[in-house]
Parts: C-alpha cells; structure tokens; sequence
C-alpha cells in the first residue's frame, strides 16, 4: 500500500527494489512512500529516485507512557427481597391438620379421594351433555367480539368501498417517488413526492418541487417540477411556466411545459407554446391554440380551436367540438363529437422527449 498519492490511471507502474532484501515490487510513480512487501521496511522516494529504507516503523507514540495500575472491582450478588409473612391467606383455602397416626392413614386417604371425587354445584356442563331447560336457565354471557349478523337476502362480507388497503396504517419506512426531469440537462431521477426540492444527480442542479397556488395576478416566470393551480381569479399573462401539472382556471396565455397534465377549464386564448404529456379539456371550455399543441395523451370534452399534434390517443367525447388539422397516432369520435380541418395519421418521425427543446428556447 501506498501513502500521499492519488492513484492515476494513466500513468504505468514502476518497479522498485528494496535496498535491504533485494524484493521487487510495483509501486506508482507518484508514491513518496511505502513499505516493503517482504521485509516489512519503510521505503521512501526522493525526487532523485533515490530509495531509502528503515527496517523498522516509526516508534509509537505512546511508548513512553507508564502502564498503568490495575483495577479490581469486587462484585456482589443482588439480595432478592423477603417475601412478606403477613400476606393473608385465602379464605377458601383449608387449615392444615394435625398429622394422624399410621394406622389412620388408610381411612385419611379414602376420605380425600371421596372429598375430590364430588363434583361442584357450580360448575357448568358441556353443551352436549346440557339439556335445552339447562341451557336456557344458565345467564347469557356476552362474548368479548359478538358476531356480526347480516340482514336477510344480504351477505355478511363488506362491501367494497374503494381501496382494500384504505384504512391500513401507513407503512413506516416506505417512500413514494416518481420521476423529476432537470431543467438544465434534461436528466431524469426519482424523486420523493413529498419532498420541497431535490438535486439533480448528474449536473448538481437544484430542482424546485413545490406547489404553486395562484389566486391573483402573477407576472413572474414560474419553474419547478410541483403543481400549479391558478384560480379563478388568478391572472398570469406573457410569463412562461415549467411545472408538473398544470390546471387553469383563470386567466392565462403564456408558454407551457407540462411533463404531466395540463387541464383547462376556462374560456380564452393561449398564444404561447403548450408541451405537455397529456392534455384535458373539461367540459363547458372553450380555448383557442395559436401555436400547435404537442402531447402524448390528448381528452376533449369542450370546444377547441387550433393545431393539435398528438403522439399517442386523441379522444373527442360527446361534447366536443375541434376545428384545426390535426397529426395523431389513434384517434376516438364519440357520438355527437364533431371535427373540422384535416387528420394525419401517424408520421412521426422523431421520439417526443418531453419539454427540452421548448424549455431551452
């Protein structure tokens, strides 16, 4: 083993001899020292290449100090406490009698095998040997966990509400992540939902994961990998955002990059470029794209109006109303959906990577 030097991998090995034994071993040739893998000195470097060698390591430190006095601890064993002698006796428990002579002995043992062998007034028959008059004499005694008795026509399972799971205790120890894109090289890592922020593993930037709530005019460029929710009356115009999911509900017309959701239920006009893994129109909304709008998952149930570019299912329900081209993969019309503007049919030639190229312009 070596000392003071970090290992470089581009550098080859040098082969050096103990001056005392004569032993060859591979050293680096940043080493300044080492010891002597047969011998045992302590081997040294010069700049010169000169090797200097000391058959014994350094003295120890702690050589000068007197030894020190030993120390005997004498040990006892921990005194059980008396039992109390006045501890009363039970009152059911008989009184000892006085020891009879041998020739008693037979009769004492006849008369404790006739005194055991009756039995109790008290105690309770089985319930095969019971009678019917018995049993409904005997005192009903509640259970500690009574049956539960269905009503007539109903099964005595539960019904199911929902998660099987719902009302178990939390697991402690298990953590809930999902993935988080850096906004600067665009490298994906799990993340704690529950966390505030987290660090990027491969160029160290600190990411924001923050909710964000919007209830009135907003200005500002907003960017972190959390929620945002901007209300009713919350106004955000010209500023862009960078989020998780996105619901809006308010007024907006900025640029969008969504690597979730972006749910729209408001009336207006989006002017800005909207990127985002899936994109839902509620009903009663109406929006207008100027830009093309793409996404992986399109769900329209409202009126829409502009370019849309949708990699994977775009879906008209009932109520829908498009008008624009449109570039998909699958495409669903519900009864009374409607659509004006052409339809492309698959072509994409490229692999849709999230909001990279939109977030670095």
């Amino acid at each position: 083993m070596a000392f003071g030097f970090f290992k470089d991998k581009n550098k080859g090995s040098l082969e050096i001899t103990c001056p005392l034994c004569q032993h060859l071993q591979q050293e680096s040739r940043l080493a300044v020292s080492s010891y002597c893998k047969s011998c045992g000195a302590y081997l040294t470097f010069d700049k010169s290449g000169a090797i200097k060698a000391r058959p014994v390591a350094p003295p120890d430190p702690f050589a000068h100090r007197p030894p020190q006095p030993k120390v005997e601890i004498d040990y006892k064993a921990r005194e059980e406490p008396a039992l109390s002698a006045t501890k009363p006796l039970p009152a059911s428990e008989p009184e000892p009698e006085p020891p009879q002579e041998a020739g008693h002995s037979s009769e004492t043992e006849e008369t404790e095998e006739a005194d055991e062998e009756p039995e109790s007034p008290l105690e309770e028959p089985s319930e095969a040997e019971t009678p019917s008059s018995i049993q409904t004499a005997l005192p009903d005694t509640p259970s500690p966990n009574p049956p539960v008795t269905a009503p007539a026509g109903q099964s005595s399972t539960p019904r199911y509400h929902g998660d099987n799971h719902s009302n178990d205790p939390p697991t402690k120890g298990k953590i809930v992540t999902r993935d988080v894109t850096c906004f600067e090289c665009g490298d994906t890592h799990p993340a704690n939902i529950h966390a505030n922020s987290t660090q990027c593993r491969s160029c160290g930037r600190l990411i924001s994961m923050e909710d964000r709530e919007i209830k009135e005019p907003y200005s500002s460029r907003i960017q972190t990998r959390g929620n945002v929710h901007i209300h009713k009356k919350g106004v955000v115009l010209g500023a862009s955002i960078q989020c998780h999911n996105l619901t809006v509900e308010g007024d907006f017309t900025g640029d969008v990059a969504c690597d979730g959701d972006l749910i729209l239920r408001r009336h207006g006009k989006i002017t800005g470029k909207v990127v985002c893994k899936r994109l839902l129109v509620e009903r009663r909304a109406k929006i207008e794209f100027q830009s093309i709008v793409e996404m992986d998952e399109c769900l329209i149930d409202g009126l829409v109006t502009g370019s849309l570019s949708c990699r994977g299912l775009l879906a008209l329900e009932k109520r829908a109303t498009l008008t624009g081209n449109i570039k998909v993969g699958r495409l669903t019309v519900a009864d009374g959906a409607k659509h004006s503007g052409q339809i492309q049919m698959g072509g994409f030639s490229v692999s849709y990577t999230h909001l990279r190229a939109h977030e670095t312009e």
